[in-house]
Parts: C-alpha cells; structure tokens; sequence
C-alpha cells in the first residue's frame, strides 16, 4: 500500500516578500521498505532535513515501482530485503526507465561483494542500515548538490 500525501502538503507557499532569498528546492524522497516500523524511522529521520520531502513510502518493489511512475522523485531509499519483486530487480528496473533517479540501497548486513552487486544493478549508493544516520547526510548533501547543477538558474 502507498502511503502517500495529500496534493496540498506537496505544494511549497513562498510568501514572495521583498529581501528574503527564495527557498531551495526540495529533494522529492519515496522510502521503500518492507517493515512499518522502519519506513516510519526513516521518515522520522528525514523529516529532521528542511529541504527533504517524503512524497511517498512503500512496502514492496512492485509499489515502489508504481510510485516512481506517477511521482518521479528525486531519491528512492530502498530496503535490499523488499517482496514481491526483489530490491535488485527493483533497482536494474527504476534505473533502465529512469536514468537521473538517485537510488539508496540498504542493508542490514555489509561486505565488498554485496556492495558491488548493488551498485552493477544501478544503485548509486548503499548504506547500512546500522550506520544510516552516519552515512546517510553525507551521501544526501551529495545528491542535493548534484540536483542543484543540474537545475536551471
């Protein structure tokens, strides 16, 4: 099931007044994991970082999927231990049909060789889930940067 906000908390109101520097943008987040609890956590965490959205967070790979096709995030956070379609699958799929999404994957377990698998599926990065709140704001100041050249001026 997705969970998913309303249009009206997706929409950003910028009070237009004179002197103030308008407000980057945000980066557009779908967190996909199997455990409540822990979409729950991440989103917590997330939450914390003013110029984050969570648009989205889901249980499985199929949803994740769906997700990424109607709401075309900027960063997918996706658990290694997904159903119903595999998080590999998940991830050589999201990236073939969409080459600029930023793909986090996670794990509870770490070694060279599963890094590796990870990142020939197409992941950008990976982070263990141990050490999520170590990793993850340096890998995130990262994709914001890279979003930001990317964007128009």
């Amino acid at each position: 099931m997705i969970e998913r906000k309303s249009e009206e908390s997706i929409v950003d109101v910028v009070s237009g007044e004179p002197g103030l520097t308008p407000p980057r943008a945000r980066i557009r987040v779908i967190v996909a994991d199997d455990s409540a609890d822990w979409r729950a956590v991440l989103a917590a965490l997330l939450k914390v970082e003013e110029y984050v959205e969570v648009v989205a967070r889901v249980e499985d790979g199929q949803e994740t999927i769906e997700a990424v096709s109607v709401l075309h995030p900027d960063l997918v956070i996706l658990d290694l231990g997904i159903g119903s379609i595999d998080a590999l699958t998940t991830t050589a799929l999201l990236c073939h049909q969409f080459p600029s999404l930023n793909l986090i994957l996670m794990a509870n377990r770490d070694s060279p060789r599963l890094r590796a698998t990870c990142q020939a599926s197409g992941a950008k990065y990976f982070i263990h889930k141990t050490k999520f709140q170590e990793e993850f704001l340096p890998v995130l100041v990262q994709i914001r940067n890279c979003l930001e050249n990317q964007k128009p001026t």
